[in-house]
């Protein structure tokens, strides 16, 4: 070979593969292999030095399966070594394509052990794997500290095109993650189809962006080095940041902002905050609510606050959710007075009673309810008849009906769920947990004079062989904080001994709808 360049016709057929998972020596940025020394033990036993003897296996196998663009990516450095490292070695004709159950009759083995390598040989990674049989999923680590952006980027790009040029056509995922110097994580999963549209939105059908962008790995590498970033996430339809503390929240909000992204989620180590932001992915919450958020993890007593803008479940408004193990009452009064200008907020404060059972208090951020218009028609509750219309049950399910009517010489505009508290036959008052109704859907009822609306409380039957006492009568503020009033339901069929609603049970409620007469659909 010496005086003229090595070609594919001078690679000898088969020749030793690489591991399925490992690494390769540096390389530099010309993707050159150093070169073998000369106390090398294969080279010792008459073969190949080891770094031609890579070269050698890895274009080989590119050339049994034709894949061009990964060849033209890869081998003119890897044949560059070949050529100086190789030197006086027998020239053999070109291998004969592969059979078996790999892309284009390759086995499956040899093909994804040379891709294995290709990845491997990048600059800037610390190790790569594939899936030992198909090879459809390959996963790459990268050095620490962690390649610039733009270099991290190349290599990600690189790596695109090695895997598809394996899989011949076939579907291929990437997973490459990375790990800076103070521990701080990041994430990008890729594969065949991700870049463009990933499926729809299920709430709207819309088309659900492609989160990942043209540089996911350059802006995943420079979002992990902002402070007080731990981890960051991005696949096609998702874009999480984990920050080390609630404080963290508003900074690094706003330097995702600044580098024009989204997110789809966002908490603290730990799992103490978090706030679930939808699929959309586009946008970033505003600085009053990540205040808010932060301000009531902080608040005594609180353990996890959960934040979610899209719930499955009522109400469908955005609803912030604290856990705790003390009395919930003075975080939910925390909530009602705190000054928040934005759109209407639900919380719910989860906690313990003296007694050691579950109590919860709800509630709107503020007292702005969703739906209540600004203009003064809002149903004055001192105009307000509470009352308890029927009762039914089924399949071990109650139901009672709550009623409001309007009792103004106008119309007004209702809006929202009750508030209830449960009061039994010994004057006690049951510790419920009430949880809005995963199934009906609600919006602002207009109440002509004399109108009613109605809100459904269920929930399933408790225990009463030993003569528990029964809830006889409800507290019910018409909407969050609210006066309250008594509702006894004494009259309603079925109902008169009382609602086996027990200590520790848990019920729904529907929010305020226009009244149906039972019977009618």
């Amino acid at each position: 070979m010496k005086g003229r360049r090595a070609t594919c016709a001078d690679l000898p057929e088969g020749g030793p593969r690489r591991t399925v998972a490992g690494t390769v020596g540096a390389v530099d940025d010309e993707r050159t292999p150093p070169p073998p020394t000369s106390g090398d033990a294969d080279a010792a036993g008459g073969r190949p030095p080891r770094g031609t003897r890579g070269a050698v296996a890895v274009v080989a196998g590119l050339v049994g399966v034709g894949l061009a663009v990964t060849a033209t990516l890869v081998a003119p450095g890897l044949l560059r070594a070949t050529a100086t490292a190789g030197e006086g070695a027998p020239t053999t004709t070109s291998p004969e394509p592969s059979t078996g159950s790999g892309p284009q009759g390759q086995d499956p083995t040899r093909w994804v052990e040379d891709t294995t390598a290709l990845l491997a040989a990048l600059p800037g990674v610390a190790d790569a794997r594939m899936d030992a049989y198909s090879g459809a999923s390959a996963e790459i680590t990268l050095d620490t500290p962690l390649p610039a952006p733009e270099a991290a980027q190349r290599t990600a790009d690189d790596a695109r095109e090695i895997l598809a040029a394996s899989r011949g056509g076939a579907e291929w995922s990437l997973r490459l993650s990375g790990t800076t110097a103070s521990g701080a994580t990041l994430q990008v999963v890729d594969g065949t189809v991700a870049r463009g549209t990933r499926g729809t939105d299920p709430a709207t059908g819309d088309p659900s962006p492609d989160l990942l962008g043209e540089d996911p790995v350059a802006y995943a590498v420079r979002l992990v080095a902002v402070d007080g970033v731990r981890g960051v996430a991005l696949e096609p339809g998702s874009a999480s940041v984990e920050v080390a503390d609630a404080a963290d929240l508003v900074p690094v909000a706003g330097a995702v902002r600044a580098e024009g992204r989204g997110l789809t989620a966002m908490g603290t180590s730990g799992y103490a905050v978090n706030l679930a932001l939808g699929p959309d992915g586009t946008t970033v919450p505003d600085d009053v609510l990540l205040t808010l958020v932060a301000g009531t993890s902080a608040r005594p007593g609180v353990d996890t606050v959960l934040y979610e803008v899209r719930r499955p479940v009522l109400p469908g408004t955005p609803l912030l959710t604290a856990y705790g193990s003390g009395d919930p009452a003075p975080v939910a009064r925390w909530l009602d007075e705190a000054t928040y200008g934005a759109d209407p907020l639900g919380y719910q404060v989860h906690g313990t009673a003296e007694d050691g059972g579950a109590s919860v208090r709800s509630g709107y951020v503020g007292g702005s309810v969703p739906g209540v218009p600004a203009d003064g028609t809002t149903c004055a509750v001192g105009l307000l008849t509470l009352d308890a219309a029927w009762f039914d049950a089924a399949l071990g399910r109650r139901f009672l009906a709550v009623t409001a009517r309007n009792d103004d010489d106008a119309p007004c505009v209702l809006a929202g769920s009750p508030v209830l508290r449960f009061v039994a036959s010994d004057g006690s008052e049951q510790e419920v947990l009430v949880e809005p109704d995963a199934i009906a859907v609600g919006s602002p009822v207009t109440l002509a004079p004399g109108d009613l609306a109605q809100s459904t409380l269920s929930w399933r039957g408790g225990p009463t062989a030993d003569g528990p006492a029964l809830v006889t009568s409800l507290l019910v503020a018409p909407v969050p904080g609210t006066p309250e009033s008594v509702v006894p339901f004494a009259d309603v069929p079925g109902a008169e001994t009382g609602l086996d609603l027990l200590d520790g049970a848990t019920a729904t409620v529907t929010p305020w709808a226009a009244w149906v007469p039972p019977g009618e659909p």
